[in-house]
């Protein structure tokens, strides 16, 4: 893909970068909320910690906003960032202006895949069944998102079609600290966390509930940050003994 445009197809050699990419990083740390300002700090927080992926949804309050201040202050050979919650297809082409390399939603958009492919960003749909699955392969998906992952069980992917078992997958949707691993372990290509790692804050609206808001910082700072900072320390220790 021409870098100089946002509109070119995405060629197969730059699918296979960004689905590596995705995969060493291991946890896409998912941004949603509605604090934008705090979000964005939330992102170079998180990737000081050594996040390598994140995901601002499309449906926080100046998303693509903050995708491009990431994009902007992260470095691209060490931070990826996309969006999610993609439900119109049509917004691909802002979102590749913004800086997006990946769109997640939570269901299979029609023609989410080609009009992604066509403007630069990879496409993970989501899939709520293993017949969805094999209609997301069959549109030319090279990745799907499981959502919610309480609804699958391993032993239901591997008893797919080889072609099916072949296609990487990620689980989003209630992932917490101790079922990422498991999930990893039975052959995720990488996980989707949100407030169970970005933390609970930003979801408060420091304008209606300023006392709240302050108090979920704190919260952060003095818990939930030091549990994300231990779950990138936990990966670092997966990559160096693999």
């Amino acid at each position: 893909m021409n870098s100089s445009s946002g509109e070119e197809l995405l060629e197969e050699a730059e699918i296979q970068s960004r689905l590596k990419k995705l995969k060493g990083a291991g946890i896409i740390a998912i941004l949603r909320g509605i604090n934008p300002e705090r979000m964005y700090e939330r992102g170079l927080a998180l990737a000081e910690m050594g996040c390598q992926a994140i995901e601002v949804t499309l449906d926080s309050p100046q998303a693509l906003d903050i995708v491009k201040a990431l994009r902007r202050d992260l470095d691209p050979n060490e931070v990826m960032i996309g969006v999610g919650t993609m439900l119109d297809v049509t917004m691909a082409d802002q979102c590749a202006a913004a800086g997006a390399e990946f769109a997640l939603s939570p269901i299979h958009p029609p023609g989410m895949v080609a009009f992604c492919h066509m403007h630069g960003i990879l496409a993970i749909p989501g899939a709520h069944s293993m017949e969805e699955v094999v209609k997301s392969n069959e549109a030319g998906a090279r990745i799907v998102k499981l959502f919610p992952s309480s609804s699958w069980e391993v032993s239901t992917l591997q008893q797919a079609p080889e072609n099916i078992r072949q296609l990487p997958w990620i689980p989003v949707g209630g992932i917490d600290r101790k079922s990422c691993w498991s999930w990893m372990d039975s052959g995720a290509w990488c996980v989707g966390m949100g407030s169970n790692l970005c933390g609970s804050d930003l979801a408060i609206d420091p304008q209606k509930q300023p006392v709240e808001s302050e108090r979920g910082l704190l919260i952060w700072r003095q818990r939930e940050g030091p549990r994300a900072r231990g779950m990138f320390m936990e990966l670092q220790r997966r990559r160096e003994v693999t």
